[in-house]
């Protein structure tokens, strides 16, 4: 057998393994790009698990199941790429990565938005409309401009758009909430002024809530020609 042909046999016998290396390669470039977002979804993933502890999100069974499957779909993929030992199995991996994983955590912060949606809606119009009612019956305006700034920052907050931002956003929001509740509380009570006046803002008031005590107040403040009476 001549030199050319022993090369060219010991060249095919080679050849299986230098395929697979190559493949393999080839998986191993498409799997460091592909994992160059991974440090971006850690920190997506950080952001939306605190934003849902601030929220209550996971207390139902059905919101706890999309934040398991985002967490069952990252240990699949974390495990499968890590075992992965060749190429084949390294693509599957990456494509648990890209796709199923990506896909949950999606899922999830799509789920959060709508939560922190119909939340802000609930918390912050109403801020707004009380807001608005002080300054017009001239009470307490202070407190009626920090109102409406905060019930339109809430309502605002849900073009916010990453999952960092929208964390940031919703601690502050809460926060300043709650100190404007503590407020209200300190400057119209909880008794029947205080609920005379979120009546007012809700545009349910009657006259029946005018007791003595809220007409008092309304004299002392000088917003009784501010109050219209209308029929329903």
């Amino acid at each position: 057998m001549s030199d050319n042909l022993l090369e060219a046999e010991a060249l095919l016998v080679q050849l299986p393994d230098a395929v697979t290396r190559r493949r393999l390669g080839e998986r191993l470039g498409e799997a460091v790009t592909v994992l160059k977002s991974a440090d971006a979804q850690i920190t997506r993933i950080q952001a939306l698990l605190e934003t849902a502890e601030l929220l209550g999100y996971g207390r139902l069974p059905q919101q706890r199941e999309v934040i398991d499957e985002m967490i069952g779909w990252a240990r699949r993929a974390g495990t499968s790429l890590e075992e992965a030992e060749d190429g084949d199995r390294l693509r599957r991996a990456v494509d648990e990565y890209k796709v199923s994983f990506v896909q949950a955590v999606a899922a999830l912060e799509r789920a959060i938005f709508d939560q922190w949606h119909t939340q802000a809606m609930a918390k912050f119009q109403p801020l707004v409309e009380l807001g608005r009612l002080l300054l017009a019956l001239n009470v307490a305006k202070d407190l009626g401009s920090r109102l409406v700034n905060c019930g339109e920052a809430g309502l605002a907050s849900v073009r916010i758009g990453s999952a960092t931002e929208r964390l940031s956003m919703v601690r502050h929001l809460l926060a300043n909430y709650q100190a404007l509740q503590e407020a209200r509380s300190t400057e119209l009570g909880d008794d029947e002024v205080g609920e005379f006046i979120k009546a007012l803002a809700d545009n349910r008031a009657t006259l029946a809530m005018v007791t003595p005590k809220v007409h008092s107040w309304l004299t002392s403040h000088n917003a009784l020609d501010s109050i219209g009476v209308t029929t329903r």
